[in-house]
C-alpha cells in the first residue's frame, strides 16, 4: 500500500516537474524581433530601451508572432490619430443621420424642395410688409416737406412716425437678405446629404460640400 502511494506521488511530482520545465523552455525561448540603427531586423532575447518606443514584436524560437507592441506615437502623431479618429466618429453619426432620414435620394429632393418653398414663402410676405411700409414711409415725408415748405414746424410725432417707419424697412430689408441667404445655404446643406447619401462606408471620410 505504501509502495503504491510513493509510486503515485513519484509520477505526480514528475508530471509537475515537466510541466515546469516546460514552462521555462516557452519563457526561454521568447525573442524580441526589432529594427536597429542600420535599418536591420534583429532577434533578440532582450531589446534596448531606446527601441523600446519605436515598437517591436515577440516571437517564439520558430519566428511565430506572440505579440506585436506598435511605437510610441509623437505628441503631434497622437493629436493627428485623436482627429482621425474624431472625424471618423463625426462621419458615422451624420451618415447613420442620413440613412436612417432618408430611404432613397429623391426623399432628398422633396425635402429640400418643401425647405425652399417655406422660405420663399417668407420672402414674399416680407417683400409685401415692406412695400406697405415703403408707403407709409412716402406718405409721411411728404406730409413733412409740406409743413417744411409752408413754414411750420414739423411735429415730433410726425418725426418719430418717420423714423418708426425707417427702422421698419431696415428690419424688413435684413430680414429678406438673410431668407435669401438661408435659402442659397439650403442648396449647399442638401446636396451634403445627397454626397452622403450616396457614401458606401467612412472609409474615405465626409464629403467636402458639407455646409
Amino acid at each position: 500500500m505504501k509502495i503504491r502511494y510513493s509510486y503515485r506521488k513519484l509520477i505526480v511530482n514528475s508530471i509537475v516537474l515537466m510541466l515546469m520545465a516546460s514552462a521555462s523552455s516557452a519563457q526561454a525561448a521568447r525573442f524580441f524581433r526589432y529594427i536597429d540603427e542600420n535599418q536591420q531586423l534583429v532577434l533578440s532575447h532582450t531589446i534596448p530601451n531606446d527601441k523600446v518606443k519605436l515598437g517591436y514584436e515577440i516571437v517564439d524560437e520558430n519566428g511565430s508572432l506572440i505579440q506585436k507592441v506598435e511605437p510610441q506615437l509623437s505628441e503631434r502623431d497622437y493629436q493627428a490619430k485623436l482627429a482621425r479618429e474624431a472625424a471618423d466618429k463625426e462621419c458615422k453619426r451624420t451618415l447613420d443621420r442620413v440613412r436612417n432620414l432618408y430611404q432613397f435620394s429623391s426623399d432628398i429632393d422633396d425635402r429640400e424642395a418643401k425647405a425652399v418653398e417655406s422660405i420663399e414663402t417668407r420672402i414674399t410676405n416680407a417683400n409685401a410688409n415692406l412695400s406697405n411700409v415703403l408707403k407709409q414711409k412716402a406718405e409721411l415725408e411728404s406730409q413733412a416737406a409740406r409743413m417744411d415748405i409752408s413754414g411750420r414746424e414739423i411735429s415730433r410725432t410726425l418725426l418719430d412716425n418717420i423714423q418708426r417707419a425707417q427702422s421698419q424697412e431696415n428690419n424688413l430689408r435684413e430680414e429678406i437678405r438673410l431668407r435669401e441667404d438661408e435659402k442659397g445655404g439650403l442648396h449647399a446643406q442638401y446636396d451634403f446629404e445627397r454626397a452622403v447619401f450616396g457614401l458606401e462606408n467612412c472609409s474615405q471620410g465626409l464629403p467636402n460640400t458639407e455646409y
